[in-house]
């Protein structure tokens, strides 16, 4: 079913698809509405017409504003449609950075308030010829000086130095530190459509000035955020309750929660916290100490392989695991050179078990008939076939969820590509699957 033939505002009924319907999308680099551009670099963006059209239809049946929760917020795609639609927003996320990011997605600015971002941007050129960087401000990350030419590290301390000596407000200042990390990596060494920190030994990169970055950011995000602007004056002012960090364990929401909808990290997929790392380590939300500890925190991460693991999750995935075992074993017969899959078996079934954590956590944040849905892909793990939505499935049954919908679209932005040597990590679909309480 393709999108055009549904509304044009990109809505469309999830609740009336089919069984294994097939929804076709439009690339997610040609959507530009509304905090979806804010910092878009953000890895594993999910696309926002999924929350857009599950929120519109069920706002439709309620009276009062919905509660809406996303357990792993990232860079704020349920929260921005939540806020559109006058939604009261939670979340959890354990990346201080993609907190920034997701809060300033939602910001509401007038036209009198752009126009003082607008004079706040001619201040910062008029200081910069009499401003020093305040090497306080130096970020605090191991060898962050490789990323950049000398020159371009100081104008960026510089830069960073202007704004955080500037009276601003949370709101203005938030602004401007999202900007500033945008225009990070047009003015580093790394590669411009890398999703991870590079440098390319190939290819030589034309390396853009700081000043010219910044303002090239700035103009992106006040476009994005103008668009706010022609939004119903009569909505009040969003903002998102931060529930806490770990997805996995939180217990303060109890039969608060209308709808939950969420896009976990994928199975053997990226380390978040080193895709943004020099960004995060310049707005000081990230030094290694703070990295290493977050790094543990990561849904599936092979230092949470010793984690207690429940028994229905064990037994689900007991095929795949063996699975995992006798390819292994088959593989050293056959080249002679031991090789031992366990680990990815392990890492795997963590994975599975941090979600069913995640599935307990919501169920009991869920008002009776309230419901949760993951947007998730399918993976190819050492040319094993992992079906990552089924098994998030049985997951979900065994604690008492009622699985009713299930649909899936073709990945037209692999911006999530994972090169595994031809053992899988193109992710070609995203599933969407349904649960109520």
């Amino acid at each position: 079913m393709a999108l055009r033939k549904l509304n044009n505002s990109g809505i469309y009924n999830p609740y009336s698809l089919g069984w294994d319907t097939k929804i076709d999308f439009p690339n997610t680099r040609q959507l530009d509405e509304y905090g979806n551009r804010i910092y878009n670099r953000y890895p594993a963006r999910s696309i926002f017409l999924v929350p857009r059209s599950i929120i519109f239809h069920k706002k439709e049946l309620s009276v009062q504003p919905l509660n809406i929760l996303d357990p792993f917020m990232g860079s704020g795609t349920t929260a921005v449609e939540a806020s559109l639609q006058g939604c009261n927003i939670f979340g959890i996320e354990m990346d201080p950075f993609a907190r920034v990011i997701s809060e300033v997605s939602i910001y509401r600015f007038s036209r009198q308030s752009i126009q003082k971002l607008q004079g706040i941007l001619k201040k910062i050129y008029k200081n910069w010829n009499n401003h020093s960087p305040d090497l306080r401000l130096y970020p605090s990350l191991n060898n962050i000086e490789y990323w950049f030419d000398t020159s371009i590290f100081s104008d960026l301390l510089k830069l960073k130095s202007i704004i955080y000596s500037m009276d601003l407000n949370d709101k203005q200042l938030k602004f401007f530190q999202i900007v500033f990390a945008d225009c990070i990596k047009p003015s580093s060494k790394m590669e411009r459509q890398s999703t991870k920190p590079y440098i390319s030994s190939k290819y030589e990169k034309v390396v853009k000035p700081v000043l010219e970055s910044f303002q090239y950011s700035f103009d992106k995000h006040i476009q994005a955020l103008s668009q706010y602007i022609d939004i119903d004056s009569s909505r009040r002012y969003p903002k998102i309750n931060w529930v806490g960090s770990d997805a996995t364990n939180f217990n303060s929401l109890i039969n608060v929660i209308d709808l939950a909808i969420t896009s976990p990290p994928y199975l053997n997929a990226f380390d978040y916290t080193q895709l943004v790392k020099v960004e995060s380590a310049w707005l000081g939300s990230m030094d290694d100490e703070r990295m290493k500890e977050l790094r543990k925190s990561q849904v599936g991460h092979e230092q949470r392989i010793n984690n207690e693991v429940n028994e229905s999750v064990t037994s689900i995935f007991q095929d795949y695991y063996s699975t995992f075992i006798l390819s292994g074993e088959a593989i050293s017969i056959e080249t002679g050179k031991k090789t031992d899959y366990e680990k990815f078996a392990k890492s795997s079934l963590a994975y599975f078990n941090d979600l069913y954590n995640n599935l307990l956590c919501v169920y009991r944040a869920l008002k009776p008939n309230g419901e949760y849905h993951i947007i998730v892909g399918d993976n190819v793990i050492k040319g094993i076939e992992i079906p990552t939505h089924k098994i998030i499935a049985d997951i979900a049954t065994s604690i008492g969820f009622n699985w009713f919908g299930y649909y899936f679209y073709p990945i037209k932005d692999h911006r999530t590509s994972i090169p595994r040597n031809g053992n899988g990590g193109k992710i070609r679909y995203e599933y969407v699957i349904s649960f109520r309480k």
